[in-house]
C-alpha cells in the first residue's frame, strides 16, 4: 500500500476500532467494511531516530491513542513526531541544567541531576 494514499483507501472515517495487541506488537485496525490491518510496531520503529525520552512518548501515544499513533506511522510523520520531542528534550535540558548552575551546581552536576530528571519523567 503507497503511505501517502492510505486516507484515500481507508480513511479514518471508516475505522470501526482500533487497539494496540501487545500479545503481538501489532497495532489492529478494524474497519466498518470488515477489512482488518496489522501493522507491526517493531518494524516501524526499527526505521526511526528516536531518543530514549522520544520513544517513550511515542510508546505512551501507541498505548492511549493508537489510531493515533497509525495515522502518523501510515503518513509518514512519526519521525517528525519524535523528532519534536527530542526538540523539546533538548530544551527543557538546556533549561534545567541552567537552572541548576544558577543554584550554583557545577555544570557536570547540573548536567547529571537534569539527565536524572528525564529519567524518571518518561
Amino acid at each position: 500500500m503507497d503511505n501517502r494514499n492510505w486516507e484515500g483507501i481507508y480513511s479514518l472515517d471508516y475505522i470501526a476500532n482500533c487497539e494496540y495487541n501487545m500479545d503481538n506488537g501489532y497495532v489492529e485496525v478494524y474497519f466498518t467494511d470488515g477489512n482488518i490491518l496489522r501493522v507491526n510496531c517493531d518494524e516501524i520503529e526499527a526505521n526511526l531516530n528516536t531518543t530514549e525520552q522520544s520513544l517513550a512518548k511515542q510508546h505512551k501515544l501507541l498505548d492511549d491513542k493508537p489510531i493515533e499513533y497509525i495515522a502518523m506511522a501510515l503518513s509518514g510523520e512519526l519521525q517528525a513526531y519524535c523528532d519534536i520531542e527530542e526538540d523539546m528534550v533538548k530544551s527543557a535540558f538546556g533549561n534545567i541544567v541552567q537552572g541548576y548552575l544558577k543554584r550554583g551546581y557545577s555544570k557536570a552536576m547540573a548536567e547529571a541531576l537534569a539527565r536524572e530528571f528525564f529519567r524518571y519523567e518518561s
